[in-house]
């Protein structure tokens, strides 16, 4: 059992980048490292409720980030990168890093992954963890070959699309969910060790458009069928160290 891919993604909510390598300290460097605020609302956004951010790219070059929106590119240290944001999604947005013990609220519409899309959905404010953009306490996402395989099998419409679950490393595995089994337990991944915390709750984020697929409620309608509406795992690092593609997976 080998590490088949590894991702980040620099701004929450934008589409991520893909490591040959990357270094684990509390998280991987670079991850969820800016997000974008609602200047009015003093939110910070995410695609829970603003689903046009899948539209974008996110990648670091150096200590900076640049996003690309169709043909576009905006690096973030252009003087009016808060100006090209605001013009792309239509509000007063600034782009945003994480600053120390701060925490920031989202807003979260609530699906439940039944048939019908809720005329009056359930929508409420959270915060993130102090000092991150990270939804959870939780700073690392895996998700296992064959949990991604059986779901484009059973559901279709790129169901299966590791982008649409937005882990942070991809496992090749021999069975679907085999790694819901991991919970309680660490992995030893290159000169990493990390404790799974949890199997991760999947949100409407996995409903939404990106790419060359539509919006569709199926996938969640599936996990909230069959598998308590759970896909992949929500993990911690407990050893700081170095993970890279083709990295052998020991559990302990």
């Amino acid at each position: 059992m080998s590490v088949e891919q590894l991702w980040r993604y620099p701004v929450k909510s934008l589409q991520g980048e893909q490591l040959g390598s990357t270094e684990i300290s509390d998280a991987i460097p670079g991850d969820r490292e800016w997000g974008i605020i609602d200047l009015e609302t003093n939110l910070l956004l995410s695609a829970k409720r603003v689903p046009e951010l899948l539209e974008g790219h996110a990648r670091i070059i150096g200590d900076h980030c640049v996003i690309t929106i169709g043909r576009n590119e905006i690096s973030s240290q252009e003087p009016d990168v808060d100006e090209k944001l605001s013009n792309w999604l239509g509000r007063d947005a600034t782009l945003i890093q994480p600053v120390s013990g701060e925490t920031k609220s989202i807003e979260i519409e609530w699906d439940d992954g039944s048939d019908e899309t809720p005329e009056d959905p359930n929508i409420f404010e959270f915060s993130t963890s102090p000092g991150w953009f990270f939804d959870s306490s939780s700073s690392l996402h895996l998700i296992g070959t064959a949990t991604l395989d059986l779901l484009e099998k059973r559901v279709g419409k790129g169901s299966g699309d590791v982008r649409r679950f937005r882990p942070n490393i991809v496992v090749h595995t021999g069975e679907p969910f085999e790694e819901n089994s991991w919970v309680g337990k660490n992995l030893l991944i290159g000169t990493t060790e990390i404790h799974v915390k949890k199997r991760t709750d999947r949100c409407i984020v996995i409903t939404r458009a990106f790419d060359k697929y539509e919006s569709s409620r199926a996938t969640l309608r599936y996990l909230a069928e069959n598998h308590d509406r759970e896909a992949g795992i929500s993990m911690n690092p407990v050893k700081t160290g170095v993970i890279s593609v083709g990295d052998q997976i020991e559990i302990c």
